[in-house]
């Protein structure tokens, strides 16, 4: 066992992780802060495996808070939590193109290169490149960044004393009676334990996605299992269960496809889900596809040439007719050209992203352990800026990047004011021991499950769109006992080194934000944004959290008003 002592504990070396670490620095430079990071720092997480883009705010703020809550979060947000994030959004991405050395895509002038979602083509200007006419009625654009952006950041968190430790998983948390003492981590390659000792701990550890597509295959949530396991509150967790429209030829994601998505008789049955106020994906789309195939009506199919987001995607995607993005443009087109080069057909399917990130947190973005900060995807959905919708992307491209960057640049200052004052706990032995045991425990168990033949037995609950979308009763109550089941089977998993160990341990945190999504789904008896029940169409008549936390070794739910009559917008 190797020992390291630091001020403040960063956990994942995200877009998230970095800026709250350097901005808890920069806040207290006498601080000590360390980001351990389970692979490798400046490629981690999910920001340079997408498209690069970042929303950014269009005139008044305020504009924004009322159609998100309006729209997209239908009176589930925090309006405090939303306003916060609009009002400092733009800021932080100025802070952030600070931080990369200028990688931000700007005009001539230095003003930042935005082009708004559904954007159009209409002609071209004296340059060859396109213009386009933007929607008025979005109060957000979108702009953009060069893939590799991480390492510029990584390289100015090291110029400003913040120290690294690498190919290191934390899987748990320590602490001193109710406050946060340290955390718990092991090589990914030597199984060595290391013992962190600190004062604050921020998780900076992305959402879960179950390891389904490809892209977003990195966010396991390993660190909301350590919270959860650690007594952490939980908020949202019934909208975990982004989807995106795939081929099953390549399980690359296709976006605007409800515009253009046909049965097989022929009949555009997802367009009417895409009229009026229609930021992205509407989950109804999705609940109709299932209905279609249920009845006969399957497979369907996806007439790209009818998509109006082509325009868009078109020209800021592997193309430079927008941004210069050399990298973006490598990356984004390699892939274009992998996707249709296996394409055999114009079928279409649902593929299950998760976003599972019900963390809860305060305004400060600390968690309900006192010690305990997060940023990024691991609390986006607990903070409830999004409201009735599973975050990222949460209806608006492009808030992954936003709310990565806003949420680690306010929680830094905050989880450093807290160390700066805080007085390091104890380490208990017997802590060491009990965590010890329970992730080495696949080395003893004497099974025969290995990681791979386990994973797909839990993708057949989780991925169906019956249990996860279009939500019955019966449905759910089947996809908990199948779960339980699976926490059993689950005892007779396999490692017989540290990568299948840590692969065990991803299935236990599979499970448990599992079974957290499917209890919390099962008390929510409504249909509002996001979440919809076939046997609960209405809309309830006030917003509730569900809120949720360990006990014993079961799980204890409370229901919350939303304190709408102290916002500005009121449900309608």
């Amino acid at each position: 066992m190797a020992k390291y002592t630091t001020d403040l504990l960063v956990v994942g070396s995200s877009l998230a992780g970095l800026a709250a670490a350097i901005t808890a620095k920069e806040a207290n430079p006498e601080l000590d802060v360390t980001i351990v990071e389970k692979y490798t720092s400046g490629y981690a997480g999910k920001a340079n495996r997408g498209g690069g883009i970042i929303d950014m705010i269009v005139g008044d703020p305020e504009d924004y808070v009322k159609y998100h809550t309006h729209h997209i979060g239908e009176y589930l947000n925090d309006q405090d939590a939303l306003r916060q994030y609009a009002t400092n959004l733009n800021h932080c991405i100025d802070v952030l193109d600070k931080w990369t050395g200028g990688l931000m895509q700007k005009n001539p002038d230095g003003s930042y290169i935005t082009l708004k979602w559904l954007s159009r083509i209409t002609g071209k200007d004296e340059n060859g490149k396109y213009t386009f006419e933007e929607p008025e009625n979005l109060p957000w654009t979108l702009a953009a960044i060069e893939l590799n952006f991480l390492l510029p950041i990584k390289r100015y968190a090291q110029k400003a004393g913040i120290k690294f430790v690498d190919r290191t998983g934390i899987v748990d948390l320590l602490k001193d009676g109710g406050r946060i003492a340290g955390a718990v981590g092991y090589n990914i390659d030597t199984e060595e334990q290391t013992v962190f000792v600190c004062k604050t701990v921020i998780l900076a550890t992305g959402g879960q996605n179950y390891r389904i597509m490809p892209m977003w295959s990195p966010g396991r949530g390993e660190g909301m299992a350590a919270a959860w396991r650690a007594g952490a509150k939980v908020r949202n967790c019934e909208f975990g269960s982004f989807y995106n429209w795939i081929s099953l030829d390549n399980f690359e994601s296709s976006m605007g496809v409800e515009f253009c998505l046909y049965n097989d008789k022929g009949e555009n049955v997802g367009k009417v889900y895409s009229e009026g106020a229609h930021p992205d994906i509407d989950a109804r789309s999705l609940a109709e596809c299932y209905r279609q195939v249920v009845a006969g009506n399957g497979p369907m199919h996806y007439r790209a040439d009818e998509n109006p987001l082509m325009d868009y995607l078109g020209s800021v995607l592997g193309c430079d007719q927008v941004y210069d993005r050399p990298y973006a443009d490598d990356f984004w087109g390699r892939l274009f050209f992998n996707a249709m080069t296996q394409q055999t057909n114009d079928h279409i399917v649902p593929g299950l992203i998760g976003e599972f990130s019900p963390l809860q947190v305060d305004l400060n973005f600390a968690t309900t352990i006192p010690g305990l900060y997060a940023a990024g995807d691991v609390c986006y959905g607990g903070s409830a800026t999004a409201g009735a919708v599973p975050p990222p992307p949460g209806r608006v491209r492009g808030s992954g990047l936003a709310f990565a960057q806003y949420s680690g640049c306010m929680c830094g200052p905050n989880a450093a004011a807290y160390a700066a004052c805080a007085a390091q706990g104890d380490i208990s032995e017997e802590q060491l021991e009990a965590i010890d045991a329970r992730f080495m425990a696949p080395k003893n168990s004497g099974g025969s499950i290995k990681v791979m033949d386990f994973l797909p037995e839990l993708h057949k609950v989780i991925q169906p769109l019956e249990n996860s979308i279009w939500r019955r009763e019966d449905r759910i109550l089947k996809a908990i006992d199948r779960i339980e089941d699976l926490k059993e089977k689950s005892k007779l998993l396999v490692a017989d080194d540290a990568h299948s160990l840590f692969g065990c341990n991803e299935i236990q945190s599979m499970l448990i934000c599992a079974e957290l999504f499917f209890r919390t789904a099962l008390m929510r008896k409504e249909s509002r944004g996001w979440f919809l029940r076939e046997d609960y169409p209405d809309r309830a008549a006030k917003p509730e959290w569900i809120i949720a936390q360990k006990s014993g070794d079961g799980m204890t739910f409370e229901t919350k008003d939303v304190p709408i009559d102290k916002y500005v917008y009121k449900q309608d």
